[in-house]
């Protein structure tokens, strides 16, 4: 059956959308990434720590370095909450406040002493500073009036601050046996965020810690949040974890389910024919994470605790890393070979909806290149519908979020190559589970096509509660909606348009603000190839012009299913010739677990 290919009118009515989607996004959407500002890289950032700790006389070669960049995500929250997200824009370009920055650290293998240095990805300036010793370590015994010099003197003629423009805060003592740490703060006048009534301000603070002649710590403009704050957006997260969890308690039931499934029909046809590609497409998983693990080794060198050996943190880790290779590995074949199976059963008028079509035609073929040229456009549609979804949340719900995926890729090597990863994983991943699998289930057991679509999407948005946006609900919603919408899609255009519109979803937010933001001319062309490779392979395609015709069925059955067939055409031939129906023997032959696929060929053959 050929593949369901858009008419012309189809493609003019995809363009239009697709048009009026990017224009919502751009005008919702992009805003956000305006004043984003990575002119600052990686390497930058390491140059620029290391000379500062030369400045203070520290040999940074002596250490171990690693460098990770950081989102505040609490000022963030604080900050779109209270006073929205243009509000925030202007509190951080009035005042000068650094929401992002790389946070490089200096350490030695157990020893607690470590340096820890914060630079501006902006301007590249140190905004912080920390050096953690031994609680026993001596330092030269100094009053607490002396030490309120010293640290007015350090941020006003050595950072530059003028100290006029703020009120003192707070100041704390700290004994140790062989020292005393002095901490002063102060607050910037004018700067009072109100929470709620009577529920306390986040005021703006700079602030040192003196112990002995040394400036051991200093902070640049970091924000006190209320307590109240914390407790309102933990509490969030504890309903955002519970919906999450429900959702992967069911999604462990279907696995199981699909488990069961995959074992009773692992001899059917179908099952045998995607074998091959679901195990290589594991490897091809395995391979690429492996990738991003290296890719991303900044980050764990980051959560080392210089309490144990690096050797045991890492063995640690690979260990953890190879437990989850092993569930992921079974938690996408299982399910996928599972749809296959009941996606030929429930759909088989759709055969676009699964690999398998392409497993008995080509991979190279210009249909193909259609699904991904739909990808794209169903991408677009993606991007204005959740600005949509985002811009009536915020209006009347009182919805914000934060800028998680920049902060979880900015700290790689290679930040597109992170993008990447993360974009085939959760494409190939969830759209096997939720649209494969999950609307083929949700249509063998609800019977109807549009609860099978809704019962995925539900399952897929409620999952997504734990994400970082607020009201945590909201992001389920969102995300369910998106899952009906992909749905729609997987039934019309197929397996494929999907798989590609939801890489590039997640490649877009993964690399949007190398795009669209002020970075350097590597991240930006980098994350623009990525999101063009699905539109070369779609280029091989449409020149490779193979054909699409399926292969037939009968040619690739083994000798013993060639034998199954002959059975069951003798026993069908006995039931027609006594009057029974195709339908009911059908329904009858499939709870005795018959290959759907050799029952239809008995049945096409015999009726």
């Amino acid at each position: 059956m050929p593949h369901m290919k858009p008419t012309i009118r189809e493609w003019i009515l995809l363009i239009g959308i697709a048009l009026i989607a990017f224009q919502v996004w751009f005008v919702l959407g992009y805003p956000e990434f305006a004043f984003v500002d990575l002119s600052v890289d990686r390497n930058k950032a390491v140059e620029k720590a290391q000379s500062y700790l030369a400045s203070r006389a520290v040999n940074p070669r002596e250490y171990i370095k690693a460098a990770t960049f950081l989102t505040d995500d609490w000022s963030d929250r604080y900050l779109q909450k209270t006073i929205g997200f243009k509000g925030e824009k202007a509190f951080i370009q009035k005042h000068g406040f650094e929401l992002f920055s790389w946070k490089v650290r200096f350490f030695k293998e157990l020893s607690k002493e470590e340096y820890a240095v914060a630079v501006s990805p902006k301007t590249g300036a140190i905004i912080g500073f920390k050096h953690l010793i031994e609680d026993t370590e001596s330092r030269p015994p100094i009053d607490k009036e002396k030490a309120l010099a010293r640290a007015r003197e350090f941020l006003g003629n050595t950072i530059g601050l003028d100290l006029g423009e703020y009120n003192f805060h707070a100041e704390s003592v700290r004994k140790y046996d062989n020292r005393t740490d002095y901490s002063f703060s102060w607050e910037k006048k004018g700067v009072y965020i109100p929470w709620r009534k009577n529920e306390g301000y986040a005021k703006l603070l700079i602030g040192a810690t003196i112990s002995g002649n040394e400036v051991r710590e200093y902070y640049v403009h970091v924000l006190d949040i209320p307590e109240k704050f914390h407790r309102y957006i933990e509490n969030q997260m504890t309903s955002g974890e519970y919906l999450s969890t429900i959702s992967f308690v069911a999604l462990l039931v279907l696995l199981a389910w699909s488990i069961y499934f995959v074992v009773k029909r692992q001899h059917t046809f179908v099952v045998r024919a995607c074998r091959k590609l679901y195990f290589g497409l594991i490897v091809f998983l395995v391979l690429i994470n492996l990738v991003y693990i290296v890719n991303n080794i900044q980050g764990i060198m980051m959560g080392y605790a210089t309490t144990a050996r690096m050797s045991a943190y890492l063995g640690l880790y690979f260990l953890r890393l190879c437990v989850n290779i092993i569930f992921i590995s079974i938690a996408f074949v299982m399910p996928g070979l599972a749809g296959e199976s009941i996606r030929s059963e429930v759909l088989p008028e759709k055969p676009h909806a699964s690999f398998l079509h392409y497993v008995r035609s080509s991979w190279l073929n210009r249909s193909l290149g259609h699904s991904v040229l739909l990808g794209y456009l169903v991408f677009f549609v993606m991007l204005g519908l959740q600005a949509g979804i985002f811009c009536i949340g915020q209006r009347y719900l009182g919805v914000w979020k934060e800028w998680l995926m920049l902060s979880q890729l900015s700290s790689s090597y290679v930040p597109f190559v992170s993008a990447f990863v993360v974009g085939i994983n959760a494409s190939l991943n969830e759209e096997v589970i939720f649209r494969l699998f999950g609307v083929s289930w949700g249509k063998k057991y609800f019977k109807h096509i549009a609860l099978g679509i809704f019962f995925s999407a539900f399952l897929w948005g409620m999952g997504h509660a734990r994400y970082a946006i607020f009201p945590t609900w909201f992001r389920g919603v969102e995300v369910t909606l998106l899952g009906c919408f992909l749905g729609f899609i997987f039934i019309r255009y197929g397996l494929l348009t999907v798989l590609i519109a939801h890489y590039l979803f997640d490649v877009f937010w993964g690399s949007a603000a190398y795009i669209f933001g002020h970075s350097s001319p590597f991240l930006f062309g980098g994350s623009l190839v990525i999101f063009a490779l699905p539109l070369c392979f779609a280029v091989v395609a449409y020149l490779a012009n193979k054909n699409e015709k399926e292969n037939d069925i009968v040619l690739a059955l083994t000798s013993t299913q060639h034998y199954n067939l002959r059975i069951l055409k003798a026993f069908l031939e006995i039931r027609k010739s006594q009057g029974a129906d195709a339908r009911l023997l059908k329904e009858e032959l499939l709870r005795h677990n018959w290959d759907p696929l050799l029952i239809e060929l008995g049945i096409k053959d015999v009726f």
